[in-house]
C-alpha cells in the first residue's frame, strides 16, 4: 500500500506529498533521471563540446543535439511518470516495468511537448499571460499520454477538461514546485562554477538536474491524479476497483 493516501490535496500538500513519494523511492527515480541524461550529456560533450554552446557554423551538430535532448527529455519524463503513478496507487515500482510503458509513447510525449512549446510562443506573444493560461491547460499531457495511452490529440483534450476550474490550483502547485527545482539548479549553478569551466562543469550540472528533476515530475504526476480525484471521484473509483473480488474468487 502506498503512504501517500488518495486524496484532494492543497498546493503544499502536493508539494509534502512529492518529497515523500521522492524519499521512499529515490534511488529509482535518480537511476531513471541519470540513465535518461546519459544520452544529453554525451551529446553535449560530443557535439557542443566543454562549453556547452550551440556553434553556430555546425547546424547539424546543434540539430542532433536537438533530437537527442527531446528524446532523453521524453524517456525521463515518461518513465517518472510511470514509477510515481505506481508508487502513488500502491503498485510494486519496478524500472523496468516503467521504461516498458514509456518507450512506445516516447514519440506521442515529444510531439505534444513541441505542440505545447508553440502555444507557449503564442501565449507570450499574448502579453505573457497566455503562456500561463497554456501551461495551466496542458499540466497533464505526459501524464494522460503515458497512463491513459492517450494520442496526442485526445491528450490535449483530455488535459483541458482536467484543468477546468483548477487552473490557479494548478499554476500556484507548478510554480512552487518549479521554484524549488530552481533552487536546485541554482545550486548546481553556483557548484559547476566552482568547480571551473569544461567537462567537471558540465557534469555537476547533469547530476544536479538528476538529483532535481524528479521533484517536477512527481508533482506533475500528483496534479495530475489529483484533477481526477476533484473531477472525476478518481479516489472512490480506485478504493471500489481495489475492494473488488477478484474474477473468480469465491464469495464468502
Amino acid at each position: 500500500m502506498s503512504d501517500v493516501t488518495l486524496r484532494p490535496r492543497s498546493v503544499t500538500e502536493l508539494i509534502d506529498a512529492t518529497f515523500t513519494l521522492y524519499r521512499r523511492d529515490a534511488g529509482a527515480y535518480i537511476m531513471v533521471t541519470a540513465l535518461a541524461n546519459l544520452p544529453s550529456l554525451l551529446a553535449t560533450i560530443l557535439l557542443l563540446g566543454s562549453s556547452g554552446e550551440v556553434d553556430e557554423t555546425n547546424p547539424v551538430a546543434a540539430l542532433l543535439y536537438v533530437i537527442v535532448s527531446l528524446v532523453s527529455y521524453a524517456l525521463m519524463n515518461g518513465v517518472l511518470i510511470a514509477l510515481g503513478s505506481a508508487a502513488y496507487l500502491g503498485e510494486p515500482v519496478d524500472v523496468a516495468a516503467a521504461v516498458r510503458q514509456a518507450i512506445p509513447r516516447l514519440g506521442s510525449i515529444i510531439v505534444a511537448a513541441f505542440a505545447r512549446g508553440l502555444l507557449y510562443f503564442i501565449g507570450f506573444l499574448m502579453l505573457i499571460v497566455g503562456a500561463f493560461y497554456f501551461a495551466a491547460r496542458t499540466f497533464a499531457l505526459e501524464a494522460v499520454i503515458v497512463v491513459e495511452d492517450q494520442g496526442v490529440n485526445a491528450a490535449f483534450e483530455r488535459t483541458s477538461a482536467l484543468s477546468s476550474g483548477l487552473k490557479w490550483h494548478i499554476l500556484l502547485s507548478l510554480f512552487l514546485g518549479y521554484f524549488i527545482y530552481g533552487l536546485v539548479v541554482f545550486a548546481g549553478g553556483f557548484l559547476s562554477v566552482m568547480v571551473g569551466e569544461g567537462y567537471l562543469g558540465l557534469v555537476v550540472t547533469q547530476v544536479v538536474t538528476v538529483i532535481g528533476y524528479p521533484i517536477v515530475g512527481l508533482l506533475t504526476m500528483l496534479l495530475y491524479y489529483d484533477a481526477r480525484i476533484r473531477q472525476e471521484g478518481f479516489d472512490v473509483e480506485h478504493l471500489a476497483r481495489s475492494l473488488a473480488p477478484a474474477p473468480g474468487a469465491s464469495a464468502r
